[in-house]
């Protein structure tokens, strides 16, 4: 559970998506490297979420904690600063509530960690019809190349992976989803965690990143290696994107390592 020392947390976030957040569990059960701690960040779920989050504590031999607010809408970066300050862990490796792992997704992670980085990982999706099996079938969660999208993330080749690291290192924008990113905590608490004036779906990820790198930690783009699968879903309501895009470009433009309101309110 612990690689020279250091404390590995999972963090999820979700919003009433039980069924979902029972295939995340289930592929965490299948980890060859346990973590330290699971933490869910829990943006206003009915107790059908906490009944599956209770289903697990006495399955898994790490501690499981459910951080739990009421429901005002999209507010994922409240929750996130929520949940990361409730983090006992030096290591945050971040998770969407609709994503299943690869066995050696937290084994792939640990090889990869390094002092001032942060990793971004990708993620190859789940076709819908696959999608609705995995719900309806929960017993069974092993994935082919034939339920995929994107075919060529499926792959696991871990020896290959260093020609990809330094990809999109220049920019932050591009190759960043908040379901898959791996930080220090301490490093997310230097530039305040992330910027809760990002309320609605979009670039609440990339201006974190934004702030994260211009404050001077080194980004890794992981392919090939620490898999993840994105399950099927609707899109999310885009009609924030403009007003948090102008956000994001702002942070940009300013050079800006740092926001008002984040995460030190709740630490």
């Amino acid at each position: 559970m612990i690689k020279n020392n250091i404390t590995i947390s999972l963090l999820i976030t979700t919003y009433n998506s039980p069924k979902f957040l029972d295939l995340v569990f289930r592929s965490i059960m299948q980890q060859t490297v346990m973590p330290n701690e699971i933490v869910i960040g829990d943006d206003g779920s009915t107790n059908e979420t906490k009944k599956v989050i209770d289903s697990y504590r006495n399955k898994l031999v790490c501690k499981i904690e459910h951080i739990w607010q009421e429901d005002d809408g999209f507010q994922r970066c409240k929750i996130l600063n929520k949940a990361i300050a409730k983090v006992s862990s030096d290591y945050i490796l971040q998770l969407d509530g609709d994503v299943m792992l690869h066995p050696k997704f937290i084994e792939d992670h640990l090889t990869v960690i390094q002092p001032k980085q942060f990793v971004c990982g990708n993620r190859c999706f789940v076709l819908k019809s696959k999608t609705a099996k995995l719900i309806n079938e929960p017993t069974n969660i092993k994935l082919n190349i034939f339920n995929i999208k994107k075919r060529k993330r499926f792959f696991r080749l871990p020896f290959l992976s260093g020609l990809f690291k330094n990809k999109r290192n220049n920019t932050s924008r591009k190759g960043n989803v908040g379901c898959h990113m791996a930080y220090w905590k301490n490093d997310m608490i230097k530039i305040n965690g992330y910027n809760e004036d990002f309320v609605g779906w979009g670039y609440e990820d990339i201006e974190m990143v934004e702030r994260l790198m211009n404050s001077g930690v080194k980004k890794r783009t992981l392919l090939l290696m620490a898999l993840q699968y994105h399950l099927w879903h609707p899109k999310s309501s885009r009609a924030s994107s403009q007003k948090n895009k102008k956000m994001y470009y702002d942070c940009k433009n300013q050079d800006l390592s740092y926001c008002e309101k984040g995460i030190k309110q709740y630490i």
